[in-house]
């Protein structure tokens, strides 16, 4: 609701106040415009300046030297030319705060923008808010308040006798925000007041998303307890017992408590068997998964022991909050790990002494290219074409040579190197010639040297161009980019990725911080090669396993949003769980995901149906998952629209109504952080218990915010760099990519402009992660023109 501003009225003062002021430096703006035009044209010196940038790029190293001399002079000039004459301001938003600071007699008015500028002349000051001392005032103290300040040896103190915030878009004054109200003028100009609900406030959300538990407390009468339980249990549709009164994961329960049939269903299926569950934002995916797991550990504790079942996720925040979840669902001691550990693990436990280090810039076409689903068959092919070589060597061993390939085809169920260390044993009881025995035998062994050097075959297959193109040619992936493939992996193979004892002495950085010995992709590893190694290793060996190393193997694996992993990696996972049966529908496994929230798109992921035929696994039926725990109606309302109609689920949406969604519109991020700073320092003070996180598209981005709400003296405020919450209490701030899996009782998005989220298919998958990380309010912050991504209702309001 609001209210016009009546002539004549406080409110009409106020509005009259900041007009003047906005007008006022308006005409100064206007005036350095005109001066700007009458000094030194300095476009020829700034034309001069691009063009030595560009021929220092190109030039020789032994003419360096004078071009940068050359640069260095032309800049000094051009900083010359136009210092004290050039207006370094924006002149379509100047300031965004107003201060009136009484100090003794002194009384001064004070702008805060994100430049400094000040013409006493014209009685305009605006200070920078990033750096200017006299900005912490503004930031820390409220109207009315003695202020007591020493910032780099500067005695800043006196009283804040009028503290406003004002939002100037496209050079016109939009907002006026005071202790007394809120102003906002409308397409007409007309000044209204706002009132009610639309002055805008974080409040009523404390507590409502899920939270990482504490070590559970286990009942001195309870054990675990049956995580079946009865679906009218208080404690929940699973009735999880012997966690007593500290039980931090309160809200596990309550998803659990509204599990309807079908989804109890998923998770009492029969041991074995593939459960694939597509599931939206806080549908309880996740939550189903890890009640999973308990179920069949109680269902079968001898099969399914904790220790052999695993449970993969995609970040290790997730690894965290899932890690502490289990042992209050009774099931301790399931390894949690993301798939990049897991495979990194994995593979040097199995070639052993292989690097531990890895390329940290593989180009984006041969990510793809060691992802795509066709790599599946080249290696496949590979590996049976030297088994078919295997054969030819028992070809011409002299007499007796058709009983060793009789021998041979009767074993062809078994992988390569069973198939040879069987072979082998057969010979010493086989009725041959001594003669024949020995020439077998030796061919066995080199073929067993052989067909055990997993490395090698990761050479033969990545730089070899004719062997990946026959996979590729049929795909979308171009000839260019196997051509760049089978470069970069040739490059990897020219020194050996195994480790070895390294001098002592020092080691010579070169200018990015690595050793010269790692400037290149020499001899390293690309985390996208685990996977390529691990399913070569099953198909020469049967499972992953080596000599020294017994078979690694799972009674139950759990896979956590499955989109965002590749078909290879998702094939070596699933052949590395047991079977109970001849069959693969007798593993028994759980596949979680939401084809709408996908950040990873070099994956060539098509859908669950085209996933699970890539990975051998046809019949397999996905189950959906439709009501939303986590975020309300209005939330999810908006992440269908980021979505759009090709992306966003067809299923009705069915959740909890909550806070409306607000889009909050700013000129800049100073703007910004003033308006947030006030509303989470009285967050803070109402709800000491709510979970926040303020959301950025980038890392960069996420530093300013926390640079600035830590001026702004915002209490519990963290910046979260990858994958360090705490899960307490408090103010994350972080970027969308590191919150996947996660949620908070409010979230904040900011800088939701145009170009921080333009009209793509990863920013509307990204801006739609984002936003359903709310458990009860979300907040959008625009700095310039709002994502169109967003609904036009909701930019134009």
């Amino acid at each position: 609701m609001s209210e016009v501003v009546k002539e004549g009225s406080a409110s009409a003062k106020i509005v009259e106040e900041e007009v003047s002021l906005h007008e006022q430096v308006q005409e100064r703006v206007r005036q350095g415009a005109t001066k700007r035009v009458e000094h030194l044209d300095a476009s020829g010196l700034d034309r001069d300046l691009i063009e030595l940038r560009d021929a220092i790029a190109e030039a020789k190293p032994e003419d360096l030297a004078p071009l940068v001399e050359q640069m260095t002079r032309l800049a000094a000039i051009r900083g010359r030319l136009g210092k004290g004459k050039d207006l370094p301001i924006d002149m379509s938003s100047p300031y965004f705060a107003h201060m009136v600071l009484k100090e003794g007699k002194k009384v001064r008015d004070v702008l805060i923008g994100k430049r400094g500028f000040i013409d006493r002349q014209s009685n305009v000051q605006i200070v920078d808010w990033r750096n200017a001392p006299i900005s912490q005032v503004y930031y820390r103290y409220d109207e009315g308040d003695d202020y007591d300040e020493e910032v780099q040896g500067l005695e800043l103190s006196g009283i804040v006798e009028l503290k406003r915030n004002v939002s100037i878009q496209h050079g016109n004054l939009r907002r006026i925000g005071t202790l007394q109200g809120t102003f906002i003028r409308d397409r007409e100009g007309q000044w209204h007041e706002a009132s009610g609900d639309s002055a805008p406030v974080l409040q009523g959300g404390s507590g409502k998303a899920v939270r990482a538990p504490k070590k559970p407390t286990v009942s001195k009468h309870g054990g675990k307890g049956d995580p079946r339980g009865s679906q009218n249990k208080a404690s929940g549709a699973l009735g999880v017992h012997g966690v007593g009164p500290e039980k931090a994961d309160k809200h596990l329960p309550e998803i659990a408590a509204l599990i309807d049939k079908e989804q109890f269903d998923l998770i009492s299926q029969p041991e074995s068997g593939m459960v694939v569950i597509q599931g939206g934002a806080g549908s309880g995916k996740t939550t189903v998964a890890l009640h999973r797991v308990a179920f069949l550990n109680f269902a079968d504790r001898q099969r399914f022991k904790p220790s052999k079942m695993l449970f993969v996720v995609p970040s290790k925040a997730l690894v965290r909050y899932v890690d502490a979840v289990l042992p209050s669902l009774g099931v301790r001691g399931v390894p949690v790990m993301t798939y990049t550990d897991w495979a990194s693990r994995t593979r040097k436990r199995l070639l052993r002494g292989t690097k531990g280090k890895y390329n940290h810039d593989t180009p984006d076409n041969v990510v793809r290219v060691k992802k795509h689903p066709a790599l599946l068959s080249a290696l496949e092919r590979y590996v049976a074409g030297q088994v078919a070589e295997a054969e030819e060597e028992f070809s011409d061993l002299g007499a007796g040579e058709e009983k060793v390939i009789e021998e041979w085809q009767r074993l062809h169920r078994k992988a390569l190197v069973p198939r040879l260390r069987s072979l082998y044993k057969w010979l010493r009881s086989a009725r041959l010639s001594s003669e024949t025995r020995f020439a077998a035998e030796n061919r066995i062994k080199g073929l067993g040297v052989r067909a055990n050097d997993s490395i090698e075959d990761w050479a033969d297959v990545m730089t070899d161009f004719t062997r990946l193109w026959a996979a590729f040619e049929n795909t979308d992936v171009s000839r260019r980019a196997v051509e760049a493939t089978v470069r970069w992996c040739t490059a990897q193979d020219l020194e050996s990725p195994i480790e070895e004892e390294e001098d002592e002495g020092p080691r010579v950085s070169d200018l990015d911080g690595r050793t010269l010995d790692e400037a290149s992709q020499a001899g390293l590893f690309d985390t996208e090669d685990d996977p390529i190694l691990l399913r070569l290793i099953q198909l020469k060996r049967g499972s992953l396993s080596s000599r020294k190393t017994s078979a690694i193997s799972y009674s139950h694996v759990a896979i956590d949003e499955a989109q965002d992993r590749s078909a290879i990696e998702v094939k070596v996972l699933l052949d590395a769980t047991e079977s109970e049966g001849p069959n693969s529908e007798d593993k028994s496994v759980t596949i979680a995901g939401d084809t709408a929230q996908r950040i990873v798109f070099d994956n060539d992921f098509g859908g669950w149906e085209q996933l699970l035929r890539q990975t051998g696994n046809k019949s397999v039926t996905v189950s959906p998952l439709k009501l939303s725990y986590r975020s309300t109606a209005e939330v999810m309302a908006l992440a269908r629209e980021v979505l759009g109609p090709e992306l966003a689920p067809k299923e009705d949406l069915i959740a909890r109504s909550g806070a409306p969604v607000e889009l909050h519109q700013f000129g800049d991020a100073g703007e910004a952080v003033a308006f947030l700073g006030d509303a989470l320092r009285a967050l803070v003070l109402s709800e000491p218990a709510a979970s926040v996180v303020v959301l950025t598209r980038y890392p960069e981005q996420a530093d300013v915010y926390y640079n600035g709400l830590r001026r702004a003296e915002v209490p519990r405020l963290r910046r979260v760099q990858r994958d360090e919450f705490s899960f307490e209490p408090g103010i994350d701030v972080t970027d969308a990519r590191q919150v996947k899996g996660l949620e908070f009782d409010y979230v904040i998005m900011v800088d939701v402009n145009t170009n921080t989220y333009p009209e793509t298919d990863e920013c509307r998958h990204l801006m739609h992660i984002a936003a359903t990380r709310a458990a009860y309010q979300l907040w959008l912050v625009s700095t310039a023109e709002p994502s169109h991504l967003l609904p036009e209702s909701l930019r134009d309001f």
